[in-house]
């Protein structure tokens, strides 16, 4: 490792990386070493020189701006080095979200409002940027800023505590309200008291109600076609699936969607075992809650079978676009092994067990048994994936730590489709089709 001195530390260190290109193991075991020998300001100066000459790792903005915090730089420019952060390479939510909760760390509260407010642009109906930025907003945020955090999570946050999480929220904004009053600013006000209203305003709610040991499953068919239920919680036209009940001290479930699609909904109710007084559940549907326009309609389904079916229409819904989700976000195990017990089966050793109850829970084993392979015919799935034929550039920018450097890599790539080569899996035979631009 070379070794300089403090006074030219930092003319050194350029120098040595203009010159040389140390593997980027060796570049971490240099900079472990002067961290455990305290020396900050060679630190400092070798992070620097690597990033000015483009030698640049996404570790060394973080250990840049914490070792930069320990000699107390100035803060402005520790904000500099955490925002760099998010510019080393694409900018993603991930990114902007991880860059904020540094600043932050860093007392940098203006400075990471920011760029959580930025975040959501990017993802609107995630909660996170919301829930993490309202007491930032609260601290050191305008009206305008507490609006953006109070009503996305009171629109966008439907987690297990999200009735804690929305009491907070709505508290928030009403104590500026208290104090907006107080000043006289009666325009604020109007506009704060608007926006909390119209935060709480949901386009529908189902809710399923049943009296028994049963465990009843609500099953929701939106009008694009997506399904929400306990096995898919989320969809992509907005639904929710807020609480699935079992036996007599949660017998009922829950379904919301804010933000919703005009249409025809289907409510399904599936009796997945035990009984219900009465063979008979209650369904509540609640359409544009907390409204003008409100309306409360209450059906009584007969659950003779194994399903019953209901079909109700929202006359008008705000959704415009589709809701953005993880592909891992409602992802299910397609097979249960019969000696592997989930969590929902756990729940249900708690209840008596009837002989309904016992034949049920073998049927769904030898359903889910690993074992058994359901035969069918061949089946064919479309893919349709765009491949350039022609010329194509494309550039990447790289920003130094000290935002005075702009680094840009230009490329073109060159491509041909010769032809194309079709696999015919019952027969095994490939034909070969010439390519026509």
């Amino acid at each position: 490792m070379p070794e300089f001195s403090d006074a030219d530390a930092l003319k050194n260190w350029v120098k040595f990386f203009a010159e040389y290109r140390p593997q980027p193991l060796r570049v971490r075991q240099w900079i472990m070493r002067m961290h455990r020998k305290k020396q900050h300001d060679q630190v400092i100066a070798c992070l620097k020189a690597a990033l000015i000459n483009g030698q640049s790792q996404p570790w060394m903005y973080e250990v840049l701006a914490l070792s930069m915090e320990i000699q107390n730089y100035p803060k402005e420019d520790v904000e500099r080095v955490v925002m760099s952060l998010s510019d080393f390479g694409a900018v993603s939510f991930e990114n902007l979200m991880y860059s904020a909760a540094y600043l932050n760390k860093f007392e940098r509260k203006n400075a990471a409002l920011k760029l959580y407010r930025q975040s959501s642009r990017m993802a609107p109906e995630k909660h996170e940027p919301y829930v993490l930025g309202l007491s930032l907003a609260e601290e050191v945020g305008t009206d305008e800023d507490l609006e953006w955090a109070a009503t996305g999570i009171l629109t966008h946050y439907w987690s297990n505590n999200f009735q804690e999480t929305h009491q907070l929220a709505e508290d928030a904004i009403l104590n500026r309200i208290r104090n907006l009053r107080r000043g006289g600013d009666s325009e604020a006000v109007t506009r704060l008291t608007n926006a909390l209203q119209q935060s709480k305003v949901q386009d529908l709610q189902i809710r399923l109600d049943w009296s028994g040991d049963a465990d009843l499953d609500l099953i929701v068919e939106e009008p694009p076609g997506s399904i929400c239920s306990f096995e898919t919680p989320l969809t992509y036209a907005g639904g929710i699936h807020l609480n699935d009940g079992i036996g007599p001290d949660r017998s009922f479930e829950e379904y919301i969607c804010p933000i919703g699609v005009a249409g025809r909904y289907r409510i399904q109710v599936k009796n997945t075992f035990g009984r219900v007084v009465g063979n008979r559940a209650v369904v509540t549907i609640t359409r544009h809650v907390n409204s003008p326009e409100q309306s409360v309609e209450r059906k009584t389904l007969n659950l003779d079978g194994d399903v019953a079916s209901l079909d109700i229409d929202l006359d008008s819904g705000r959704r415009k676009e589709s809701r953005k989700l993880s592909s891992l976000l409602n992802s299910r195990p397609q097979q249960f092994p019969r000696n592997v017990t989930s969590k929902r089966s756990s729940r249900t050793r708690k209840l008596p067990m009837t002989n309904a109850r016992v034949n049920a829970i073998e049927e769904f084993h030898v359903a889910r048994d690993p074992s058994v392979r359901r035969a069918g015919a061949i089946g064919f799935a479309p893919v349709v994936q765009t491949y350039l034929d022609g010329a194509a550039l494309q550039t990447n920018a790289v920003i130094s730590a000290d935002r005075r450097y702009v680094r840009i890599g230009v490329g073109v790539q060159f491509s041909t489709i010769t032809g194309v080569s079709t696999f015919n899996f019952p027969g095994g035979t490939v034909n070969q089709t010439p390519f026509v631009p």
